[in-house]
């Protein structure tokens, strides 16, 4: 696998910004965002999100509601950066964690739910590995 981490944020280059609109209602702020080239696969856009909610201990978003958040934040934010011309994807990884976790690095405290989507007909559809 080949990276291509250009850790670029969303909106022109200014750090976190808040998603509004979340179907669970939860605070999530965009952390990262990254393009990944995986050899013979094409390109992911990896959409990182920081969500307190989903932590284990204290947190209110069960698996279930994160998976419904992940798919609107697919939708949302995905698809736009997915759709950018000088970094088109193939795929979507959105993540959403209780903290900031480097990419890669591993935390046994910190709460990390993934998903990854196709981009069909404009739309997110949910991979199943």
């Amino acid at each position: 696998m080949r990276r291509l981490a250009l850790g670029l944020a969303l909106a022109g280059l200014c750090g976190p910004a808040l998603a509004q609109g979340v179907p669970s209602g939860q605070a999530v702020v965009l952390w990262q965002v990254l393009w990944e080239r995986i050899d013979g696969q094409g390109t992911q856009a990896i959409l990182r999100f920081i969500a307190p909610e989903v932590a284990r201990d204290g947190g209110s978003v069960d698996f279930e509601t994160a998976q419904t958040d992940m798919n609107w934040l697919c939708e949302t934010h995905g698809l736009p950066v997915a759709g950018l011309a000088y970094a088109r994807s193939d795929e979507i990884v959105i993540t959403l964690m209780d903290r900031a976790v480097p990419r890669g690095a591993t935390d046994p405290e910190a709460t990390r739910y993934f998903a990854v989507y196709r981009v069909a007909d404009g739309r997110c559809a949910a991979v199943d590995y």
